[in-house]
């Protein structure tokens, strides 16, 4: 067995979205050499994508426990902390691969996906900045990096580093995601059902790609296109912005409800409670239904673009 090669293979079938493939591939690795360090954290990565986080937790210690000094290693600990979102303890363990490895653009990627799921978008800006300039030529960089311009506002910030990421490869899933969710959101939904068709043509097992499939489905949809519209325009921006916008709605109620009572209005009040009432129960209805549309939508999915 030629481990280099077959652990080239176990990453391209990662990257294809082959997760079986790859777990067998390392399975077979680590019953030839069980101290290989790099498959074990190859193959917690692989777990946590298949959401047996467990198992990826042991594989990803017994990694660490191989090699401490293995920035690889380091993620992969840090990406089973993330997937159980304990975000402080991946942080220190990626910062431990940067002092391992200050150059290294697989831990600065890892750093702003953290961060982005954090809701620190600034530093995973700063951290994504850092690594497309030490790797310009890595389009998975480029790619988040239009992901944090997105979650941080700058559409067209992320429609270009989107197009960056696809000229250094026109495959690459995530950018293709985010260019079929920017063309969703200005209602461009022939372009965004290609984007997504597209996307699952290279990984028919990524959930941006089926997520993407789901809104398309939602905004066509009487029902839920309102509470699509809605939810899009609530987190179109930071989580600080989101949650003051919902805070504001909640004020403005109140004071309505107020102000009806104390012009002699009070028969009103009622009536204004019920929209508000009726607004909650929509909104906590609403992402269930989604997702038996989602549901749905997935066992009629085809790799033919036409879905």
């Amino acid at each position: 067995m030629n481990q280099e090669r077959d652990f080239q293979l176990a990453q391209d079938q990662l990257h294809r979205g082959q997760i079986d493939q790859s777990i067998e591939t390392l399975a077979e690795m680590l019953g030839e050499d069980p101290d290989y360090a790099d498959a074990h954290a190859l193959l917690a990565l692989c777990l946590v994508r298949k959401k047996r986080l467990h198992a990826a937790r042991l594989e990803a210690t017994r990694s660490l426990e191989l090699e401490p000094d293995s920035v690889f290693s380091h993620v992969a600990v840090a990406t089973c902390e993330m997937a159980d979102r304990r975000f402080a303890s991946a942080e220190r363990h990626l910062h431990d691969a940067m002092s391992l490895a200050p150059h290294s653009t697989l831990a600065r990627y890892e750093l702003a996906h953290l961060y982005l799921l954090w809701g620190r978008e600034d530093d995973a800006e700063a951290q994504i900045e850092s690594a497309c300039q030490l790797q310009p030529d890595d389009a998975e960089l480029w790619a988040l990096r239009g992901r944090v311009a997105s979650v941080k506002g700058d559409k067209t910030g992320a429609r270009q580093f989107a197009a960056e990421a696809l000229e250094l490869d026109p495959e690459q899933v995530d950018a293709l995601v985010l260019l079929g969710e920017l063309d969703l959101a200005e209602g461009d939904v022939a372009a965004a059902r290609q984007h997504a068709a597209w996307a699952l043509h290279q990984n028919p097992e990524d959930v941006g790609a089926i997520t993407l499939i789901g809104s398309i489905k939602a905004r066509q949809n009487l029902i839920l296109g309102i509470w699509w519209r809605f939810q899009s325009f609530i987190s179109a921006g930071s989580r600080t912005r989101a949650v003051a916008l919902l805070v504001g709605m909640y004020v403005t109620y109140r004071v309505a409800v107020i102000l009806l009572e104390e012009n002699g209005l009070k028969e009103w009040a009622p009536f204004a409670q019920g929209l508000w009432l009726a607004f909650c129960v929509y909104t906590w209805v609403a992402p269930s239904l989604f997702l038996r549309a989602l549901k749905k939508e997935l066992a009629q999915v085809r790799l033919d673009a036409s879905f």
